[in-house]
């Protein structure tokens, strides 16, 4: 059933727990690592138009050798041997190449907007066996993060949504995207008889169609992680969306992660968001 929409009041009608970080600061931040992942990541922002949106591609490059030191390395404006070039079509604000002599993983973790890599680009931290930058960020998501699997303009979404305040985020995220008007919605939500989840998906729907988006509601029964995989596979579609732990540790490892077993086990581009994460409120 398609939402009805529901005028610009839906953000501040749709609940206290999704009054933080409503609003992403119109930057891209897009990890750069020259790997054919990160030509994927690129394409995939290039496809999509991003009016007012401005890009900082970040190169970091973990340093040789790591001195004692108070002061953390910072960003600053660089010039590569092939720099990338935007489509006239996207329409960015602005692009600017960064560079920062820092490990990967640290480098992105730190920083603020809307932050696109590519699927496990190899990097130096995996070449060191350290765990490749996307998993590292899937553990320690700093602000809405899309994994992109492939270079193709998003026309369907799937969002996956338990109503819980990560799924809340990555909902807030998607809603602020400038394309958003132009896609077919899914929400879903899995029914394992620990919470209402009717509602939520309800209160979703109306939020995202209020701004434009074409809104199918749909809930299922069983086991969330299985249930998504299957209804992923059977529906796919160009993006999935849903809210992440960010579980590191011991913790990680004994609970398991629905978004890392996602991550891991399709080939779908992923838009998550953490509701921990520090997201940068646009001006008003």
């Amino acid at each position: 059933m398609a939402a009805m929409n529901s005028g610009p009041s839906a953000l501040a009608a749709s609940g206290p727990h999704h009054e933080a970080g409503l609003m992403i600061n119109h930057t891209i931040v897009f990890g750069d690592d020259d790997s054919v992942a990160a030509d994927v990541a690129w394409l995939w922002i290039n496809s999509h138009e991003w009016p007012g949106w401005r890009v900082e591609i970040i190169h970091a490059f973990t340093p040789a050798s790591v001195k004692a030191s108070t002061k953390r390395p910072e960003l600053h404006e660089w010039t590569p041997d092939h720099p990338r070039r935007a489509f006239r079509d996207a329409r960015f604000a602005g692009v600017v190449d960064l560079r920062i002599d820092e490990d990967p993983r640290v480098a992105l973790s730190r920083q603020r907007g809307l932050l696109v890599v590519g699927h496990r680009g190899p990097g130096l931290a995996k070449a060191l066996h350290l765990g490749s930058t996307e998993e590292w960020l899937l553990a320690h998501p700093p602000a809405p993060m899309l994994i992109a699997r492939h270079g193709c303009r998003t026309q369907s979404a799937l969002v996956c949504h338990d109503g819980s305040p990560h799924a809340w985020a990555a909902i807030r995220a998607l809603h602020q995207l400038p394309w958003i008007e132009s896609l077919n919605v899914t929400v879903l939500g899995v029914d394992d008889g620990r919470a209402d989840v009717s509602s939520a998906v309800g209160e979703a729907a109306e939020l995202l169609s209020g701004v434009g988006a074409y809104v199918i509601e749909d809930v299922c029964r069983g086991e969330p992680t299985n249930v998504l995989l299957e209804e992923i596979d059977r529906r796919g579609p160009d993006l999935v969306v849903m809210g992440t732990q960010g579980l590191t540790g011991l913790k990680r490892l004994t609970l398991g992660s629905t978004a890392g077993a996602i991550a891991h086990s399709t080939d779908h581009s992923l838009l998550l968001a953490c509701a921990d994460s520090d997201i940068e409120l646009s001006p008003s």
